[in-house]
């Protein structure tokens, strides 16, 4: 029981920093904020796309045209880079936020444990003694 004791100890030692990552979600709002701006710019480049392709032909048969079609390309594909290293750079987060699943998965078992506690504890208890404990959240 005491080994238990200890561990339960520990994991509310290991809450703390947990607060600590919450605040750090705080970025992603800007982020979501971001993508959907993004978004926008995506979908009022889909004519451009085919203008792109317009473009093109006209490049091949007109020199001046070149420059200005591999400008485009450019624009492009620099947007292309920098949204997959902005989606590389969220990667942690990804594998963070999968470990947080398997953790809460881990630990459904605690509230029911809690309340079963709670009640085993009231068998024990004297018959005009009230509960000192809070209702448990059945959530």
């Amino acid at each position: 029981m005491k080994s238990a004791r200890d561990t339960l100890d520990r994991l509310a030692k290991v809450l703390e920093p947990m607060g600590q990552l919450a605040q750090l979600a705080d970025v992603f709002e800007p982020i979501r904020r971001f993508q959907e701006e993004l978004a926008d710019v995506a979908a009022a480049f889909e004519p451009i796309k085919g203008f792109h392709s317009h473009l093109e032909n006209l490049a091949n048969r007109f020199e001046p045209m070149r420059s200005f079609h591999s400008q485009l390309e450019g624009v492009a594909a620099a947007f292309h880079d920098q949204l997959l290293k902005l989606a590389t750079a969220m990667e942690p987060a990804t594998a963070f936020q999968n470990q947080l699943e398997h953790l809460v998965r881990a630990f459904e078992p605690a509230n029911s444990l809690q309340h079963r506690f709670v009640e085993l504890s009231r068998a024990f208890g004297a018959k005009d003694e009230g509960d000192s404990r809070p209702p448990l959240d059945s959530a």
